[in-house]
């Protein structure tokens, strides 16, 4: 299975792990949302904040995150498993158990507003996180099919990393989400 996903192309790559972080992260809502239902009731209404400062730690927070993710894709794997994948899996479920609780630092007064917002902001930055992964996944420099790893089956040093056009192009799109997802959050109003 895992094979497949190293083997496709990156746009069918970036589909499949697009859909299934998706799922996973939807998935983890429905259950928090589920089992703390009175993370939605009578929830006061928070001023946003908005501004340039925003805009900058929400770049800087998801960037770190992007270049643990990358670093994670390109530095190992073993047997189809990266540091980086298991990074977004954390990252999914965290989402969807702070989505489902409304546990963000601003609560949302409605489920109706989370989703919104969701759509708005939360969705591209979701999409930028799967979109980098997948561009960075197959491109490992130290491979092994066990874990912990007995021997490499593949080493590469960095200069044996290279980019198609099409993963330049899908990546810059992934960085693009980022940065407009942050700036609709920063700037523009709810």
């Amino acid at each position: 299975m895992y094979r497949m996903i190293y083997q496709n192309n990156v746009v069918s790559r970036t589909l499949f792990i697009w859909l299934s972080f998706s799922a996973v992260l939807w998935l983890i809502f429905g259950i928090a949302y589920f089992t703390h239902p009175q993370a939605w009731d009578s929830v006061a209404e928070v001023q946003r904040q908005t501004g340039w400062s925003v805009f900058g730690s929400i770049l800087v927070s998801n960037g770190l995150l992007l270049l643990l993710i990358i670093v994670g894709n390109l530095f190992v794997r073993f047997a189809g498993i990266t540091p980086g994948m298991i990074i977004l899996a954390i990252q999914a479920v965290i989402i969807g158990w702070t989505a489902g609780t409304n546990a963000f630092i601003e609560p949302f007064a409605s489920v109706v507003q989370a989703n919104a917002a969701y759509l708005r902001i939360g969705l591209w930055e979701t999409t930028a996180y799967a979109v980098i992964f997948a561009v960075t996944l197959p491109k490992s420099l130290l491979i092994s099919d066990t874990f912990p790893a007995k021997q490499w089956t593949q080493q590469r040093s960095i200069k044996d990393l290279h980019f198609t056009k099409s993963e330049w192009l899908i990546a810059t799109a992934g960085m693009l989400c980022l940065i407009g997802a942050a700036y609709v959050e920063a700037f523009l109003p709810t």
